[in-house]
């Protein structure tokens, strides 16, 4: 089971940070678990497909033909068509005129030719010590032995993937540690070659022997005057470090004895803060980020990660004072005023990101007290409004923000403009069901723009509006106009397809916006129909059948999709996505809870995912398991329909377990 805390919390913080305000301390990242690909997928023409490529037009870019080659040559070796594999690898190394081909190396660690894998290792390391000394000449380049250790090295790194991220070979952990010590013994002062081996000690669950080898580590890589206390307990951080990715249950006493040897370790307080956060431990997060602020005060990405926590906690107070920290460390007393709309600013923006959404009006009510004229401030609040459906009050407040942009006491800027408000404020309108309002100040927008970036967004908020009242044939004309002047490139960026097929899609989608699933479905079908091998209009398709329980047949879509493009990592993940949805509403648990596991294994959800495993999982009578996936989903969007409830009743029902195998226990059963 894969908890989904971490990219919801930490994710969301650090990938705000400000690169030089990021962790000087990495964290390492947790390596996603692919599953198999879905059978329907391998039953392909293969022989077909590699002949359709080998028959490409002579003017198709090179670039683009390897990449055609490398998507197939992947999609064979994941599909266990190794030799395959191996022949369209080695046509794709031609065509870039390389000596190596990675993907061969890696179909032969699978086949357990290790001898032959190794020697492309060595290939690769050697050309990339040539184009070191070509690129930089006079640079100290790696000598035939240091060359025969890193490619060991890449081996081992390899073979600790297939055992640990496919599920193969797990009896082959001995080997991987057999290749990184003799990489060590090639290179014993290669610190990087130490955490390796560490590593992959760690997965084979030998933590005396991971601490010698991150040890030795810390020795070759880090400070010659540390006592022996403390190069152990830097070791025993980079091995909590490493297990926060593995299983975080098991980092926390690692990460204790580390601050046990030195109290003074700023970073390993650090790491078992996000441990805890992890673990949705909020209360021992908290209390570890607070030693981490004792020991390095300034440390902005601890007081972003402790504003977080604040934020979910509800004290915004507290919270705010973090932020604060953050992005004003060095503020003068000048600067007091712009500094505290920055930290509100930013308080908001978390309030949204953790869906306190009634919290984050407050902010930005706070916000336009402190800037009574600034028109962005009222327009980001009328958005959240409008995600609680309070649609009066976001009204209201979308048009004190346009009448403060159109007298020019609120500046326009590239991004925003009074047009941008009137997005927001006719789509409003519509869902308040003054759909005449909504086209009159859409309309308007529309006519006082000319080619510009926002007017995609009019034209589709137009469009929509439109289509809900009736009026499909002037909404067709406004999409096909802006398909032609390119204004929806966001919107169709990854669809490489016919116009004809674009205004289907968009059409198709804006009827799913409007909850018209049975509309959305005939634009798709049509799609599918002007262009037969367009995934993506199987799988919106597939989408629209669910929703509106033709269940065999969304099933029979996603799988048409996924045959079409079983190398695309979104098209699979969306495979995952619909089957698993699909299944579940068919009452088929077991099978339900294998897809939306595989899909959260390929780093995918949202809040009806993690809700529906969440339920397949309670319904499976694994209430404990089911609540970490409920309280995701309820982070996620605690108004989605049913999801407190579902938690309420899991944890329940937990309880109830817990209590009923304690009497049993008491009475000897």
């Amino acid at each position: 089971m894969h908890r989904l805390t971490l990219p919801i919390t930490l994710g969301l913080a650090l990938s705000a940070l400000p690169t030089q305000a990021m962790p000087q301390f990495e964290l390492q990242a947790r390596t996603p678990k692919l599953p198999p690909l879905p059978q329907v997928a391998c039953d392909q023409d293969w022989a077909g497909l590699k002949q359709a490529l080998e028959q490409a037009p002579a003017n198709t870019p090179p670039l683009v033909l390897e990449g055609r080659y490398s998507n197939l040559g992947g999609t064979l070796e994941r599909c266990n068509k190794f030799e395959e594999a191996i022949d369209v690898y080695d046509q794709e190394r031609g065509l870039r005129n390389s000596p190596y081909s990675l993907g061969t190396a890696r179909v032969l660690v699978k086949q357990q030719k290790l001898s032959q894998a190794l020697d492309i290792y060595r290939q690769f390391h050697q050309s990339q010590a040539e184009i070191l000394a070509h690129q930089q000449p006079g640079a100290k380049t790696p000598s035939e032995q240091e060359i025969d250790a890193l490619a060991h090295q890449s081996l081992g790194e390899v073979l600790m993937a297939l055992e640990n991220v496919e599920g193969a070979m797990a009896e082959g952990r001995s080997k991987t540690i057999a290749t990184l010590k003799q990489a060590t013994q090639l290179a014993p002062n290669n610190g990087k070659i130490w955490q390796t081996l560490g590593q992959a000690h760690l997965h084979a669950q030998q933590f005396s022997s991971a601490q010698k080898a991150f040890r030795r580590r810390v020795e070759l890589q880090e400070s010659t005057d540390l006592t022996a206390k403390q190069l152990n307990a830097r070791a025993y951080l980079h091995m909590g470090n490493v297990l926060t990715a593995i299983d975080e249950v098991q980092s926390i006493p690692v990460l204790q004895k580390a601050i046990a040897l030195d109290p003074q370790l700023s970073d390993a307080y650090f790491v078992l803060g996000h441990s805890y956060t992890q673990q949705r431990r909020w209360k021992e997060a908290i209390a570890s980020y607070t030693q981490r602020l004792k020991l390095s005060p300034t440390d902005g990405p601890s007081h972003l990660l402790m504003g977080n926590l604040l934020v979910r906690k509800g004290d915004a107070e507290k919270a705010f004072t973090h932020y604060r920290k953050f992005l004003g460390p060095d503020s003068s007393p000048t600067d007091d005023a712009e500094l505290d709309t920055q930290t509100y600013l930013w308080l908001a923006k978390a309030q949204k990101n953790h869906n306190r959404l009634d919290a984050a009006v407050k902010t930005y009510e706070q916000l336009a007290t402190l800037n009574p004229q600034d028109a962005k401030v009222l327009y980001e609040m009328g958005k959240v409004l409008s995600q609680l459906e309070r649609w009066d009050q976001a009204i209201d407040v979308f048009q004190q923000a346009q009448d403060l942009v159109n007298s020019g006491q609120s500046e326009e800027t590239a991004s925003f403009k009074a047009e941008t408000i009137s997005v927001h404020l006719g789509e409003a309108l519509a869902k308040r069901g003054l759909t005449t309002e909504a086209l009159q100040v859409l309309r308007q927008a529309q006519q006082s723009l000319k080619a510009d970036s926002i007017s995609s967004e009019v034209k589709y908020s137009l469009s929509k509006v439109l289509m809900q009242v009736g009026k499909v044939w002037e909404a067709r004309q406004i999409l096909q106009t802006g398909l032609q002047q390119d204004h929806f490139y966001l919107k169709v960026a990854n669809m490489d397809t016919t116009p004809a097929v674009k205004l289907e899609m968009l059409q198709g989608q804006i009827y799913s916006d409007l909850k018209r699933d049975d509309m959305a479905l005939k634009h798709y079908q049509q799609a599918v129909r002007l262009e037969p091998k367009f995934a993506l209009s199987y799988q919106a398709a597939g989408e629209a059948l669910r929703r509106q329980g033709q269940y065999a047949q969304a099933i029979l879509a996603f799988d048409k999709a996924v045959q079409l493009k079983p190398h695309d990592l979104s098209v699979i993940q969306q495979f995952y996505r619909g089957r698993g949805l699909t299944l579940l509403a068919q009452g088929k648990v077991n099978a339900a809870i294998t897809d939306l596991e595989r899909l959260i294994q390929l780093g995918s959800f949202d809040v009806e995912v993690a809700h529906g495993l969440g339920k397949a999982l309670l319904r499976n009578n694994k209430p404990l398991a089911a609540i970490e996936h409920l309280e995701t989903a309820y982070d996620m969007n605690p108004r989605h329909p049913q999801v407190l409830k579902d938690l309420q009743n899991a944890k329940r029902r937990s309880r109830t377990s817990i209590w009923r195998r304690r009497l049993l226990s008491r009475l000897g059963q």
